[in-house]
């Protein structure tokens, strides 16, 4: 009889083992969907925040572009080539162009009245600087200057000219400073808004991942609990196998051994 009831915890025993292996290969296989879950998840919002990062830095450079591009000191329409040597930008010929011409109106310059420069005389003088200089032509004698330049220009001009030049140089100086300020501040304000996007994407991953790792961390405690009770059943299933072998030893016949 004790036998049979041995025989019989040693079958219910057995079938908790193999009942808790299979609970154990289930929350494995469960744990492993959640954690692929959790990577895909973070995965996604790393790939969100540095799409944030680029997307910020070429709002900065678009800005700053922009305002350079605007003033006349950027590439765009940019008629200064770093690979030509000596030359002026755009801004510089703007403005100088803008002072020449005066309304139209003649402007004093060293107590004369100098007569304002229309555009076509404008870009006849520039191309001579650009090229030859506005070199003085003299008399025969050598000595007199008659004129300057490939144009023939006077005196005036050519220092009206150049002290417009001097001008749209100072003003340049300034106006890059002040697009410089305010590609500054619009990248200091990126920065901020920025920083709290990010705050906002990291409060939505967490929202996210809460409840993956909620359940992550259920499926640790329920595989912790599982390794404790089958620890326990295959320790007790040993103990009983034992006592069944012994079991069967003593009631094997022995034919008159004693």
């Amino acid at each position: 009889m004790a036998f049979l009831m041995l025989l019989h915890e040693k079958m219910r025993l057995q079938r908790k083992v193999n009942k808790l292996t299979l609970r154990q290969l289930q929350l494995s296989s469960r744990k492993e969907r959640i954690t692929k879950n959790i990577s895909k998840v973070q995965k996604m919002y790393s790939s969100k925040m540095t799409q944030l990062e680029k997307q910020a830095s070429l709002w900065t450079s678009q800005f700053k572009n922009g305002i350079f591009n605007s003033a006349g000191l950027g590439m765009q329409n940019q008629m200064f080539n770093p690979m030509g040597g000596s030359g002026i930008t755009t801004f510089v010929a703007n403005q100088m162009a803008g002072f020449l011409y005066n309304g139209g109106k003649s402007f004093e310059l060293g107590g004369k009245s100098v007569s304002s420069i229309d555009g076509t005389k404008f870009q006849e003088m520039m191309t001579d600087y650009m090229t030859t200089g506005l070199k003085a032509n003299y008399e025969d004698d050598k000595k007199t200057v008659k004129d300057y330049g490939n144009n023939h220009y006077n005196e005036q001009q050519v220092q009206a000219f150049m002290q417009a030049m001097q001008m749209a140089q100072q003003r340049q100086s300034q106006a890059q400073f002040m697009c410089q300020q305010m590609a500054s501040q619009h990248e200091q304000n990126v920065s901020i808004w920025v920083e709290a996007a990010k705050a906002q994407l990291e409060e939505e991953q967490n929202a996210a991942l809460l409840p993956l790792e909620s359940e992550e961390t259920d499926i640790e405690l329920d595989n912790e609990s599982c390794e404790a009770q089958l620890a326990d059943a295959k320790a007790r299933l040993e103990s009983v196998q034992q006592a069944c072998s012994e079991g069967i030893k003593n009631s094997a016949p022995r034919f008159g051994l004693g």
